[in-house]
Formats: structure tokens, C-alpha cells, sequence
């Protein structure tokens, strides 16, 4: 790639400025999103899941429609405004979730669900706990989710009041995008430097080869991450409202209908309506998938409709949605997620998600996607710091402590939130302290850096502290009622072993890459700006 030394050097400081000014951020939601890849693992691995059986599933089985006569029995004991729709489907503990609701526009102008929400045991048809609320609230509280929860919101919009958090993690994905398509350019020896990893006593030198062979191979990778990124950022917070407005006179209740409801005529009529057991077995026996999620839409009526939804087929990288007539029971069609048929932009909207995610190959594919993310954070610090070693001196004392604060420390808050999950888990407060954990590891860490005021002292303690945290864990865990490994895998659950196994990995490797730090006695350093003035100090 041939340019001049003008053309170069613009797009060496348009990569280095468009890395750093938002790059403490940027890393942050890549960190969280490594971890975020493994969201629904989580889920079951902190709150112990041992029930794999699909309640949905095995009330449809049942004799006698179980899944049908648990459906209208609950109905019976909620508000007659809650059920213009019904949504059943699966908790984080493997029981059964009914959710009679109607939609309604809040003071926002925003539609949303409110209804009631039963979680019932589906062996026993005990009602283990019933809430009365809008959707997003009972999301929002749902105690088994806390910590698979604030790890996807820190990841999807820094845990930030909602639009403001989304449009900025969609400004840090166009920031990566600006940095991953800059940084091809300003290499004119691309091949030959992917290949390139000089052996030299000069660190500064390593560093900057491995940061251009870890950023180069990821480029594919980092580009897909910020797109599709941005997309989800700025879909939820800028373009679905601009739709509703240009489109649909700015009513959101028809752009949702339009876009994912059923498009039945509208005919009010009370009506028994068929069991949705049997659609439920229809649709094991038609294409061979289980339904973990159903939503019967103008339930008792005669225009009732249901939709199935069952993760993907082999083959395919979208969940598939599956209609049928809520009276007569009959299988309609496959659907697309959004759309009444199959268009280009329903294709790459299906897309969209397992690309970001990495989810369409299972753990497989979800392993890989967290290596490369792994890859991106690599490159992120690296970067800044080389971008911070061309500029010595006082000036950028603060942003190369920031650097050590994010990069060293971000994990210390991470495992905070996890302790403290499992600390209050069963409290009913667990989704106030699982984030609080986070700012109260976020404030030891700064506290922390005051006091130590050099930066090798502040690198190893951290290293320290997530290396011990990683091994912790799964011992808190256990004490706090999970699992053992032999439940676990007699439950057919090996992702309680297989994260445990990860932790320990992870401390082991910690320690072993850092040994030397973590063990020596160095500790010259920049002072740190943080740091608490004492007399005398």
C-alpha cells in the first residue's frame, strides 16, 4: 500500500487518537464481552442448574395437556387486562415461566409488557413465585440472573441509563472501526509483518510486534465486533424510535405487530382455542427441535395466535420462529425474526446476532470468539501503551495510569460482582449488591493505586488479586450451596465442572506468566497522580 509521508502520518494519528480517547472505555466492554460470550453459561453456572429437562417440553408430553390446563389454571388467578397475551417458556433454574401481560405506552412514549409473572416448579405445579410488573422491571429483578445480567448491561452499554449507554458503546464500536480500518492502511508491509515476530532483548520492540501480528489477524474479527456491535447499540437506541416515527406516525405498539406479531384479523370473539401442547409436539415431530419460548397472542379469542421459538437448527445460524393458528392448532408457516416473509434484510438481521455473539456453533464457536476477544484486549492495551511510551512526561501521567488501572485492575471489580452475587444469592437483593460489588472492587482498585503510587507495586497486587479470585471461586461456590462436580455431571450439566476448570486454569496461568513480577521486589516507578499526600511522604 503506497502513500506519501503526509498520508501516513495523518492515518498514524487518526489510529492512534481514535485508540485512545476512547480506548480505557473501549477496553472495558471488549473485557466484558469476553465475558459476556458466555452469558447463558453463567446463568446456569452461578445459580447451580441441575434441572436440564425442558419444562415446556415435558408438560407438553405430560398426559392430559399439562402444559394447556397449567396455562388456563393460572389465567384464572390474574387480572382480565393481563391477558391479551400469554408467554411461557424456561428460568435460569429450569422451571416453568408464565407471563400474562398486556402492552401498554409509558409515560416515555414507549410500549411496554405489564402483567403478572408465575414461576412454577413443573413436576409439583407449585407456584415457587409470582410478580406483578412490566417486563423490563421482572427482567430487571430477576434475582437467578443477576450476574449473567450485569455482565451483558456492562458489556452492552456500561451499565448506564438507557438510550445514553447504548449510543455510547455505538460510538466505541465505530471508534474500533475507525482504528481496526486505519491500522490496515498504515502498514505497507501487511504479509510480510503478520508474520513478523522479531526475537529481541528490546521490549519496547516485542511489544510492537506482537500487537501487529495479534491486531492484523484480528482485524476480520475486530471489524465484525464493531459493526455489528454499533448496529445493536444504535438499532435499540436511535433507530427502532426513527422507525416508529417516520413510519408509523410514531406508533410503536403497530411498528412491533408489523414487524414480529402474527398478522391475524383481528376478530375478538371469545374462543376455547386449541392446546398448545399438541403444537408443541407438532413441532418436535415436523422438524425435529425443542420450543423453549411460546407466546399466544389474543389469548381466548378467536384470532388467537402462537408462536414457538426453538434455538437453531443444524445448518442454521438464526432461531427459528414457527406460527400456528391458536384455535385450530395447525401449523402456519417458519417465520422470520422480523418481517411477515423472507427478505434479504431479515436474512442479515438473523446474522447480526450470532456473528457478535458467537453462539452459532455452541461452546465450540463461543470458545473461539472469547480467544479472539482476548486477541482485541491484547491489542487495545498494547496499543495505548505504545502510543503512551512515544510521549514521556508528566502531561500523560494521568492516562498512563489509567491504563494501569483498566488494564491490571478491571478483573478485581469483575470477580467483586461475582463474590458478591453469590454472597446475597437468595437474599432477594442480589441484583442491588451483584452490581455494587463491581463499584465497591472498582473503588478499592482506585483507592488501592493511591496508596501503592508506583506503577510495577499496582500491576503485580492486581495480578495477585485476580489470580486469587480465579482459584476462589469455585470454593465459594460450593459454600454457598452449588452443586458439587459429581451432581453436576450426574445431572448431565458439565458446565459447572467445565467454568470451575476454566477459573483454575486461568489463576494457574496468571501465575505462571507473572511469576516474575508477581514474586520480585521492583518498585520504581512514575508516581502515581492518585496519590494520598502524607506529611512527611
Amino acid at each position: 500500500m503506497t502513500m506519501d509521508q503526509t498520508q501516513t502520518k495523518t492515518l498514524v494519528a487518526v489510529h492512534g487518537w481514535s485508540g485512545v480517547t476512547l480506548g480505557l472505555l473501549l477496553y472495558t466492554v471488549v473485557v466484558t464481552g469476553m465475558v459476556a460470550v458466555f452469558a447463558e453459561e453463567i446463568a446456569h453456572w452461578s445459580v447451580g442448574l441441575v434441572q436440564t429437562d425442558s419444562p415446556v417440553v415435558a408438560l407438553a408430553e405430560a398426559p392430559g395437556n399439562g402444559l394447556q390446563q397449567t396455562v388456563e389454571r393460572f389465567a384464572q388467578e390474574v387480572d382480565e387486562s393481563h391477558l391479551e397475551e400469554v408467554s411461557f417458556g424456561q428460568t435460569t433454574l429450569g422451571n416453568l415461566s408464565l407471563f400474562y401481560h398486556r402492552h401498554q405506552t409509558n409515560d416515555e412514549g414507549n410500549v411496554e409488557e405489564f402483567g403478572t409473572q408465575f414461576e412454577i416448579d413443573p413436576v409439583t405445579g407449585a407456584v415457587l413465585n409470582k410478580q406483578v410488573g412490566t417486563g423490563l422491571t421482572l427482567f430487571e429483578t430477576d434475582e437467578d440472573r443477576a450476574l449473567s445480567r450485569f455482565l451483558v448491561s456492562v458489556h452492552t452499554e456500561l451499565h448506564l441509563p438507557r438510550p445514553w449507554g447504548l449510543i455510547l458503546t455505538g460510538i466505541l464500536g465505530l471508534a474500533m472501526m475507525v482504528a481496526a480500518i486505519s491500522g490496515l492502511f498504515i502498514h505497507k508491509h501487511l504479509i510480510k509483518d503478520i508474520f513478523t515476530l522479531r526475537k529481541s532483548d528490546n521490549a519496547v520492540l516485542t511489544i510492537k510486534d506482537t500487537h501487529t501480528v495479534a491486531g492484523t489477524w484480528g482485524l476480520p474479527f475486530a471489524f465484525v465486533l464493531a459493526f455489528t456491535g454499533s448496529f445493536f447499540s444504535f438499532a435499540g437506541s436511535v433507530g427502532l424510535p426513527l422507525m416508529a416515527m417516520v413510519g408509523f406516525g410514531g406508533d410503536q405498539e403497530r411498528m412491533i405487530e408489523t414487524l414480529v406479531g402474527a398478522q391475524v384479523a383481528e376478530d375478538p370473539t371469545p374462543s376455547q382455542g386449541a392446546p398448545v401442547d399438541a403444537m408443541v409436539l407438532d413441532l418436535i415431530a415436523r422438524y425435529s427441535v425443542e420450543p423453549n419460548l411460546g407466546v399466544i397472542e389474543h389469548y381466548g379469542r378467536a384470532d388467537a395466535a402462537v408462536t414457538l421459538f426453538a434455538e437453531p437448527q443444524e445448518g442454521d445460524l438464526a432461531r427459528g420462529t414457527y406460527l400456528y393458528s391458536g384455535v385450530t392448532g395447525e401449523f402456519q408457516r417458519q417465520k422470520p425474526q422480523v418481517g411477515q416473509t423472507e427478505s434479504a434484510g431479515a436474512t442479515l438481521l438473523g446474522l447480526m446476532g450470532p456473528l457478535h455473539f458467537g453462539n452459532f456453533l455452541g461452546l465450540f464457536s463461543k470458545a473461539v470468539w472469547a480467544a479472539l476477544g482476548f486477541a482485541m484486549c491484547f491489542v487495545t492495551l498494547t496499543g495505548m501503551n505504545m502510543w503512551l511510551a512515544r510521549r514521556p512526561g508528566q502531561s500523560m501521567a494521568w492516562l498512563r495510569w489509567g491504563v494501569t488501572i483498566f488494564g491490571y485492575g478491571l478483573p478485581v471489580p469483575i470477580l467483586a460482582s461475582v463474590v458478591a452475587f453469590f454472597c446475597t444469592f437468595g437474599s432477594g437483593a442480589t441484583s442491588f449488591w451483584t452490581p455494587a460489588g463491581f463499584v465497591f472492587g472498582a473503588a478499592f482498585v482506585f483507592l488501592w493505586s493511591a496508596l501503592r503510587r508506583v506503577v510495577p507495586a499496582v500491576q503485580r497486587d492486581f495480578v495477585l488479586l485476580t489470580t486469587l479470585g480465579c482459584a476462589l471461586l469455585p470454593a465459594l461456590r460450593l459454600m454457598t450451596g452449588g452443586p458439587g462436580w459429581l451432581d453436576a455431571l450426574q445431572a448431565q450439566q458439565s458446565i459447572i465442572v467445565t467454568l470451575d476448570l476454566l477459573l483454575l486454569t486461568t489463576a494457574g496461568l496468571y501465575l505462571w506468566a507473572q511469576r516474575g513480577r508477581l514474586f520480585g521486589t521492583r518498585t520504581d516507578g512514575e508516581p502515581s497522580p492518585l496519590s494520598l499526600r502524607v506529611p512527611g511522604g
